[in-house]
C-alpha cells in the first residue's frame, strides 16, 4: 500500500486539462475563469458620494466647532445624474447616496447632521466636519487597466459582481467535463423499486452526483454494471470515449467478483495506483486510458466511497479545470481520539462553535457502510498515518461534505 500523500501527488501530477469554452455571465456562477478580467474603467469611475446629507466646500465651514451653520441649497443631486456644480462657499446641495460629487464641493454632511427648510440647511453645532469623509474617491478601489480577476479563479457572487462592473457579458471558463458515475454489483436494484432481502438499492452513484453537481465541476451521468465480466468489459469500452472522466464504485477489492483491476488492464488502461493506507477507503484504485481520461474505482461501501470523492475527486476536478486551490483548514480537535491502525483515519466530525472558536468533534461512523450514521457531520478530519492517539486541542486537515 502506498501513503494518501503518494496517493495525492501521483493523481494530481496525471490528471488532463480542460479546454476553455465561452459562458454567458449569467450562467458563470460556480464555474472556473480561463481568462483575464481587466478594470475597462476607473472603479469607481467619479467621487462617488457614500451618505444621504448636503455637499459644500470646507471653506464655509466655521473654525468654532460650537459655531451654527446655515447655507442656501442650491439643487439636488440624485444619483445618476450628471455632476452639478456648487456655485460658492455659502450654497450646499443636496445629495443622494451613490450619486457624483458636485463639483467645487469637497466635503458631505450626512442628513442626520443636518435641519432643513426648502431653501437652506443648517449643520448641527459641534459636528465633525471632516473633507473628503462619505466621499469614495474616483480610482480608489482600482484605476482603469487594473487585472480584477485572474485564471484560475473560482467563480462565487462576489467575482460575478466584479465581472459585471466591468461590463464582461460572457466569460471563458473550463469546460464542464462528462463524468461517468458507475455503481457496479448484482445486490443492486434501482431506488425506485422494492429490494428484495438481500439486495439493496443503488445510492452511491445518486450520492456521488449530488456532490458533483454540488460544485459545478462535471455533468454527471449515471449507470449501473452487473458483475459479469464480458458485460463489463463491453460496458466499459462504450464509455470511455464517450466521458472525459469515469468513477466506479465496487468491484475493486479482493473479492472473486471484483473483476474492474483486470479488466482496465485488458482495456490497456494503465494502473497508476491500488491499495491505499486509509480507512475508509483502503481498496482505491486509479489509473489513465490510452487517450488519457482519468479512471477512478472506489470502494462499494458508501462511507468510503463519499470519502475518497471529496479527499481525491473533487481536488482532481479543480486541477483539470486549472482552478487555484487552497489547502483545507486545519480544525482542532474537540476530544481525544485513538486510532491504532497503522492508516491514515478519515474522521467524520460534527463542527461545533466554542468561545476558543470552532472545534471538530469525533463522530465515527459504525462502519463504512453506516451512511445514516454521517448525518449530523459536517465533513472529515485526515489524521496522520502511524498518529494512533489524536489529541484534544491537536489541529487536523478539514474536508467538508
Amino acid at each position: 500500500m502506498i501513503s494518501v500523500q503518494e496517493a495525492t501527488h501521483t493523481i494530481l501530477e496525471s490528471l488532463p486539462t480542460l479546454s476553455t469554452e465561452t459562458c454567458p455571465l449569467a450562467e458563470a456562477h460556480h464555474r472556473t475563469l480561463h481568462q483575464t478580467v481587466t478594470a475597462d474603467r476607473d472603479l469607481p469611475p467619479y467621487d462617488r458620494i457614500m451618505m444621504d446629507g448636503i455637499a459644500l466646500h470646507s471653506s464655509a465651514c466655521p473654525t468654532s466647532p460650537d459655531t451654527k451653520l446655515t447655507l442656501k441649497i442650491v439643487g439636488h443631486q440624485p444619483a445618476g445624474a450628471h455632476p452639478q456644480t456648487l456655485p460658492n462657499p455659502q450654497s450646499c446641495i443636496e445629495v443622494a447616496t451613490g450619486a457624483a460629487l458636485p463639483l467645487g464641493a469637497d466635503t458631505i454632511i450626512p442628513v442626520e447632521e443636518i435641519s432643513t427648510t426648502e431653501t437652506h440647511a443648517t449643520i448641527s453645532p459641534n459636528t465633525q466636519i471632516t473633507p473628503g469623509k462619505y466621499i469614495h474617491k474616483q480610482a480608489s478601489d482600482h484605476p482603469q487597466g487594473t487585472n480584477l480577476l485572474h485564471p484560475g479563479t473560482y467563480l462565487s457572487a462576489k467575482e460575478i459582481a466584479v465581472a459585471a462592473s466591468a461590463g464582461y457579458t460572457k466569460l471563458q471558463v473550463a469546460t464542464l467535463p462528462k463524468v461517468a458515475l458507475i455503481s457496479t454489483g448484482d445486490e443492486l436494484v434501482p431506488i425506485e423499486e422494492t429490494p428484495l432481502p438481500h439486495q439493496i438499492r443503488q445510492s452511491n452513484a445518486h450520492t456521488l452526483a449530488a456532490a458533483l453537481k454540488s460544485t459545478n465541476l462535471g455533468h454527471p451521468h449515471i449507470f449501473h454494471l452487473p458483475d459479469e465480466p464480458e458485460k463489463l468489459r463491453r460496458e466499459i469500452q462504450t464509455l470511455l470515449p464517450e466521458h472525459d472522466l469515469l468513477i466506479f464504485s465496487g468491484g475493486v477489492s479482493k473479492g472473486k467478483k471484483d473483476y474492474l483491476p483486470q479488466i482496465f488492464h485488458e482495456l490497456h488502461v494503465e494502473e497508476k495506483l491500488h491499495w491505499v493506507a486509509q480507512r475508509p477507503g483502503k481498496p482505491l484504485w486509479y489509473g489513465t486510458s490510452p487517450t488519457n481520461q482519468p479512471l477512478f474505482a472506489l470502494p462499494g461501501n458508501p462511507l468510503s466511497t463519499l470519502t475518497c470523492f471529496h479527499r481525491y475527486i473533487l481536488p482532481a476536478l479543480e486541477k483539470m479545470a486549472g482552478r487555484m486551490s487552497r489547502p483545507p483548514l486545519q480544525i482542532p480537535l474537540e476530544g481525544n481520539f485513538s486510532f491504532p491502525p497503522p492508516l491514515t483515519c478519515f474522521l467524520p466530525v460534527e463542527l461545533i462553535h466554542t468561545p476558543e472558536g470552532t472545534k471538530a468533534k469525533p463522530s465515527p461512523a459504525n462502519n463504512s457502510g453506516d451512511y445514516s450514521g454521517i448525518l449530523g457531520t459536517s465533513g472529515f478530519i485526515e489524521i496522520p498515518q502511524h498518529e494512533s492517539e489524536a489529541q484534544a486541542g491537536s489541529a487536523y486537515p478539514f474536508y467538508p461534505w
